[in-house]
Parts: structure tokens; sequence; C-alpha cells
């Protein structure tokens, strides 16, 4: 028994801080407090952090441009003020070089790589993706056995307010897909989807219905990309098709009351899942009606392009719409703008947002909002 009891006793005594321990530790969560991020009614947000034994410290986030050098006052705090329009925000520290998240801000942004803290900006009147005082759907989340991938994975799903299982009216049905950096929850946890849907259902502006969003990272048993390997590469997206056309959308068809044919199923991704729905979607013309391609970087499958170019005329009597955007400071515009000049040569009906900004989210949410209320009309 002493064997146990000691290891167990001393750990417990380094768990316990001294008094001054505690005090240091009372008086950083106060200056924590205090240097929350301020937001003005005019856009400017003052971001604060205590550091008084940096040089050099910088903010920055998926705003653009480059990082803010910020300023240090006689009590190390360090402030620096960044102008933004109305939208959601990640953003980090540098302390000297090092990436450092907000110690004052309990709002994450989570990703399957790195994790930030992030802010919002309100809007007057509010924009799509801010709560508002309407009927809310619901969010849930069900595990599932994965043949493809040979493991459990999960699958978010988003039923709108009022659905109930037992009704007669069937809901068409939005496969939303996450990016390389992401996790099945981002368009929820931080896309805010389900949100936007919320509000675009309330003022009339969209048709009711499900929006299912997998885990888009999906590889055989044993068969993980090693270093420098491409995330888009070919048994990557095949076993994620697998996936989703195998196991998922059977899955749900089983367990939502949904429509179950082409003209009510759409596919739309953000940079990977706006690949995954090029090769899925434009590959499956029998399943899917709608596609939404969001900073995909272009034509990530030759083969379904050159198909779907060959017939435009059977390519446009099953699209009923084909939506890309992507912002001109993305470093996949290039390709987004060769493959959109290909789809015009070809005949192929599609529309083409080119917008500001890079590879960021507060583009994704403006581009959700603008075509979930083109879908299933």
């Amino acid at each position: 028994m002493k064997k146990i009891i000691v290891p167990l006793l001393l750990a417990a005594s380094l768990a316990l801080p001294s008094r001054g321990q505690d005090d240091e530790i009372q008086e950083n969560r106060g200056a924590t407090t205090r240097n929350v991020p301020s937001i003005g009614t005019d856009g400017n947000v003052t971001f604060k952090l205590l550091a008084p034994k940096a040089s050099a410290v910088t903010v920055g986030g998926d705003w653009g441009g480059e990082r803010t050098p910020m300023t240090k006052d006689d009590k190390g705090n360090w402030t620096a003020t960044v102008r933004l329009r109305p939208q959601i925000y990640s953003y980090t520290f540098s302390v000297d070089g090092v990436r450092t998240l907000d110690p004052a801000n309990t709002q994450f942004k989570l990703g399957r790589m790195v994790a930030a803290n992030s802010i919002e900006v309100p809007g007057t009147p509010p924009r799509p993706w801010e709560m508002r005082n309407v009927p809310h759907g619901d969010v849930t989340s069900i595990t599932y056995d994965s043949a493809a991938a040979g493991d459990q994975r999960r699958v978010t799903i988003y039923t709108p307010p009022g659905y109930r299982p037992d009704h007669a009216d069937k809901l068409p049905v939005l496969y939303l897909l996450h990016g390389a950096g992401e996790i099945e929850s981002s368009w929820i946890q931080y896309g805010r989807a389900n949100l936007i849907a919320d509000n675009l259902l309330a003022d009339g502006r969209m048709k009711p219905m499900i929006i299912v969003m997998p885990k888009g990272h999906a590889y055989k048993p044993g068969q993980t990309p090693g270093p420098g390997v491409p995330v888009g590469t070919a048994f990557k997206a095949s076993v994620f098709e697998e996936d989703l056309l195998e196991t998922i959308i059977p899955l749900v068809e089983k367990r939502f009351r949904v429509n179950p044919n082409q003209p009510n199923r759409a596919i739309m991704g953000l940079s990977m899942g706006g690949a995954q729905s090029f090769s899925i979607g434009l590959g499956h013309l029998d399943r899917f009606s709608h596609v939404g391609l969001f900073s995909a970087g272009g034509s990530s499958s030759p083969e379904v392009l050159a198909k779907l170019t060959a017939d435009s005329r059977a390519a446009n009597q099953k699209l009923k719409m084909l939506w890309i955007g992507c912002g001109r400071l993305d470093r996949g515009f290039s390709g987004v703008e060769k493959l959109t000049g290909e789809l015009t040569k070809a005949g192929i009906r599609h529309t083409f947002k080119p917008s500001d900004g890079a590879h960021v989210w507060p583009n994704w949410r403006d581009y959700l909002a603008e075509t979930l209320p083109l879908l299933f009309r």
C-alpha cells in the first residue's frame, strides 16, 4: 500500500499551489479579464495582451494583410487597433516570434491542425450568422461505423425548426463539406451554418432542408499521408467518396425524413471540401442536382471535368445549380478562373462569384448565406 499512497500524496501536494502562486494566479486572472478585445460600434477592434517581458508582439487574423505590430505601455500591456467589417474572425498573437493564444478570450476557433481565438464584430442590421430571436433548428451528432475507412466516425446534422420525423412532408438534403484544416463540426462551431439557416428560414429566404456535415478526412486502415503528401490525394478522395455515397447518404435517408432523389440532393464545400464536391457532385450527376465550390482552387479531377464538358447538354439538364466562389487574394484564384473559363467554353451553365479577401472563413460564411436561398427552387 505504501508504494501506492506515497506517489498519490506527492502528486496531490504538487497540484496544490503555494500562497504566493495563488496570489499570482488571481492577479493574472484580473489582468486577462481587463485585456479582452474591445469592439467599438465603428468596427474598430482593440486587441490587448499583458506580456511585460516581451520585446515584440503582433496580432494577425483571417481578415488578411500583414500582421499588425502592437504597442507596449509602461505596465507591460500591448495594444493594437484594427478596423474590421462585421464578421467573425480568428486571430492569434505572436510574442517574440512564438504563436500565442489570447489568455483573456475563451472563444476559440478549433481546427484539425491549429487553434486560434475568435471574435465577432456585429453588424446593423444583424448579419446572417448572428444569433437572432428566431426559431432555431437542432444540431445532432451521430456516430456510425464506416466500412470505407474501417473506423467509427461522426456526422453532424442540422434539422430545421419544427422538424418532426413523423410528419409526412419530406425535406431536401444538403451535404456540406469542411476544409483540410477543419473538423466535422467546423461548419457549426465556427461557420455558424445552423444560425445562417435559422435566420434565412425566419426571413422566408430559403426552403427548409436538412444539412449534413460529415468528416471529410477518410483513409483506408493504415493508409495515411506522409509528410508533404497533398491532402487531396486520390486514395483519400476515393475513400471519402465511398463513405459518403455508400454509408452516410443511406444512413441519413433511413433515419431522417428526406426526399431521396437527385433533384432534392445538393453538395457544397470549402477548400478540400470544395474539391470533394467537384469530384463527387459533378462526377455523380445522377445523385446530385446542386453543387457549390467555395475556394476549391480549380478542377480537382481532370477526368470528371472532361466527362462533364464532353456533353454539356446532358450536364445542363441534370445540374440545377453550379455555383463557384473564390477570393481574389486566394492562392487558388487563378485555378478557379481557369476552371470557369473551361466551363464557359464548354457551355456549362454556372455562376462565378469572385470576391475580396483570401482563403478565409469570412468568405465562406458569405458564400453559404448567398447559396442556401438558391437551393431546391
